[in-house]
């Protein structure tokens, strides 16, 4: 085979894997952003209770994700970290909707307490 087919082939095989490596590396960069916005979503809905152990779980998961050595390793952590994130920002806003509920209907009640004493009076 010609010198110049061999440099041309030895730089197309360099280039190609050059272009695997980079799209795997994207790969994991995108997941780690992904399950660290999921990990800033929930901890901006303030959870408590179950949802503030679930992220932590999440947290846990997406600096093991961080630290992990192997990308298949790195891909299974975050993806585990966002979907416990999110988990958690659902379980939130879900004890804050029922928390408003509660509210509401105390305040109803109370309101249906009056107006039954007014119309005694």
């Amino acid at each position: 085979m010609p010198q110049k087919i061999q440099s041309a082939l030895l730089v197309l095989l360099l280039v190609s894997l050059f272009a695997t490596t980079s799209a795997a590396a994207d790969e994991v960069d995108a997941a780690l952003a992904a399950a660290e916005r999921a990990v800033l979503a929930a901890q901006s809905a303030q959870p408590r209770g179950e949802a503030a152990q679930v992220l932590e779980q999440a947290r846990r998961q997406w600096l093991a994700a961080g630290d992990a050595r192997r990308k298949s390793d790195k891909l299974r952590l975050a993806e585990a970290a966002a979907a416990n994130a999110d988990l958690a920002h659902a379980k939130a806003r879900l004890d804050a909707a029922r928390e408003s509920v509660e509210s509401r209907a105390a305040r109803n009640a109370d309101l249906r307490r009056r107006l039954l004493v007014n119309e005694e009076d």
